[in-house]
């Protein structure tokens, strides 16, 4: 191992180990890197129960070294906020706080997967934020167009940053794999829907560090949110705000992608389920 705590490099990503993408290779020193940031934003897939065992330890590494910790969650709009508070205040039991910001109707994944970070964060006092926006909002500026509704009618999210061709390019192949991926007004839509979102999360992140700038915050989210800088970390730089990183759970013995912008800052290798 070098001083700097990176091992000899080589290209898949181990059980268990955080892996550098830009170096390409295992980094020791991974979580005291992202615990220096202001952002850290944390990938998954929903369903995957591996990546939210990853985040839930991550989450307790990074409070480890820096208890100021702010958790915004993808799964949770912005009207659920109240509920956020009642929980993080006691006042609701995990029934309680999943029926008052009705968890099937705004996510629907199993809870089980999110509870213990939620546990974690109550138990520990970090505030936690919702940084998404209403669906029904998301498919209005899909269909109209961010000059279409008015930003007092699309809770007050302003116009994202254009999207890089890249991004483009990626939002295309997931489009491709559903009904109607010949129309290329449908495709304009789904790339609206897609920026709207990321710029709207990218906007709450910004929105908790006003004021209290010596705390960091921790993004839970997609992975596509999060990959090849695109996405929020695109949005969040848009607002002025570059000191982030980004970490995503990665199949273990997987080959890291090749290619500039690296998918994300680190990897860490998961297992299965």
């Amino acid at each position: 191992m070098t001083a700097n705590g990176v091992n000899a490099a080589f290209d898949r990503v181990r059980l268990g180990a955080w892996f550098d993408v830009r170096r390409r290779s295992r980094c020791d020193d991974a979580v005291a890197v992202l615990s220096s940031k202001s952002i850290v934003l944390l990938g998954e897939t929903h369903d995957d129960p591996a990546h939210h065992r990853w985040q839930l330890d991550t989450l307790g590494a990074l409070f480890g070294r820096r208890r100021a910790i702010t958790l915004g969650f993808e799964m949770f709009p912005r009207r659920v906020q109240p509920a956020i508070g009642r929980w993080c205040a006691g006042e609701l039991d995990e029934p309680g706080f999943l029926s008052a910001v009705d968890w099937p109707q705004i996510w629907g994944v199993d809870p089980d997967l999110y509870l213990p970070l939620l546990r974690f964060a109550k138990a520990n006092r970090l505030p936690i934020i919702a940084l998404n926006i209403d669906a029904e909002t998301r498919r209005r500026v899909a269909a109209e167009g961010f000059a279409g509704v008015p930003r007092g009618e699309r809770e007050a999210v302003g116009e994202p940053a254009p999207a890089s061709e890249r991004y483009r390019q990626r939002l295309l192949t997931w489009f491709e794999r559903h009904p109607g991926a010949a129309d290329p007004a449908r495709f304009e839509r789904f790339v609206r829907a897609q920026q709207f979102w990321d710029r709207a999360m990218a906007e709450a992140i910004a929105a908790s560090r006003r004021g209290r700038e010596q705390r960091l915050v921790v993004g839970i989210m997609g992975s596509g949110h999060v990959e090849f800088g695109d996405g929020v970390p695109h949005q969040l730089a848009a607002l002025g705000e570059s000191d982030l990183a980004t970490a995503l759970p990665w199949p273990a013995d997987g080959e890291c992608p090749t290619g500039d912008p690296p998918v994300a800052d680190y990897l860490f290798g998961v297992g299965a389920g």
